[in-house]
């Protein structure tokens, strides 16, 4: 099968300090000890693991690996959306939300054995429009605080120490906001902090914010934190990553396919932790789009459609 590595050669830092160690040397001499033959190329912008998929669709690559952290992953799997080829994942970052629910291991080796046993799941992938950009997501998207707050963490994460005061700033002046969700088509009325757009249960720093959501289910869990304190949403947080994700009625939990947000005050928008400017927001699950490469179990999907080798072409039609 023609292969090639998608690699980030600087991925695996975190707040300016490095995590992971593995650089595309040591990928491709791993990959060569499992006697997976791959072309190699390395992102150097960003954005340029999309334009790389793409090159690798057009050149008839049949099997194509991210190697990096969640947000390598995302831009390679945009370039593959509605592609005739199959993702497979080196989990290379700091926290590989995907990888979880992919069932893929951290371990490297063990990563590879995944790919080479080819178990396939064709999964949804989310798309988020606001008036800035377009773009595609993976894990969830969301409006609200915890947009604001990607914004100042992926400043830390650059080590831009700085930005601790203004997010300390940030989240204390916080306040919900009345806001129109309208959940294929149908509108309701909320006062909210945020709202999470869950194409799959992890976001963040492995966060299960929406445990129940699956990647191929064909819809979002659309989760609404309304009328939270600060310190409330705090402890809450705190529950969820302590694994002690108790129920509270202040988060409301509702399914869709298409989820439109238009507050009464502008509302900041991510996908995938990025930045995409203000509300008014629309949302949309495109199902089954990305064939991707699963670990056995994987927690995130359905039962893998095939493991032969030659799959890719009955993957892709059926």
């Amino acid at each position: 099968m023609r292969t090639c590595l998608i690699i980030n050669p600087v991925a695996g830092r975190k707040a300016g300090l490095t995590t992971n160690a593995a650089g595309a040397a040591e990928v491709e001499a791993l990959l060569a000890r499992h006697h997976v033959e791959a072309d190699v190329f390395c992102t150097e912008h960003e954005g340029h693991g999309t334009d790389l998929a793409r090159k690798a669709v057009a050149e008839g690559y049949e099997r194509i690996i991210a190697a990096g952290g969640d947000g390598t992953v995302a831009e390679v799997a945009e370039g593959l959306v509605g592609a005739d080829v199959r993702l497979g994942v080196m989990p290379l970052g700091s926290v590989m939300n995907v990888a979880r629910m992919l069932g893929i291991p951290r371990d490297l080796d063990g990563a590879v054995e995944v790919i080479k046993a080819g178990r396939l799941a064709k999964i949804d992938v989310g798309r988020a429009t606001t008036h800035v950009r377009q773009s595609y997501f993976l894990e969830a998207a969301g409006v609200g605080i915890d947009a604001g707050l990607f914004a100042y963490v992926n400043q830390i994460d650059h080590g831009n120490w700085r930005t601790i005061m203004p997010l300390l700033r940030f989240l204390w002046r916080y306040r919900p906001r009345r806001l129109t969700v309208r959940l294929d088509g149908q509108p309701q009325r909320y006062a909210a902090v945020m709202v999470t757009i869950a194409n799959g249960p992890y976001l963040g720093a492995a966060l299960p914010l929406a445990p129940d959501a699956l990647l191929d289910d064909g819809q979002f869990d659309v989760e609404i934190f309304t009328r939270f304190g600060k310190f409330e949403l705090i402890r809450h947080f705190l529950s969820i990553v302590a694994g002690r994700r108790a129920y509270n009625p202040k988060v409301l939990t509702r399914r869709a396919r298409t989820v439109e947000i238009k507050p009464d005050r502008p509302m900041m928008v991510h996908a995938d932790s990025r930045a995409l400017g203000t509300t008014p927001a629309h949302f949309e699950v495109l199902p089954g789009v990305l064939t991707v490469i699963i670990g056995e179990g994987a927690p995130a999907c359905g039962p893998a459609l095939a493991s032969d080798p030659d799959y890719i072409g009955a993957a892709a039609s059926s």
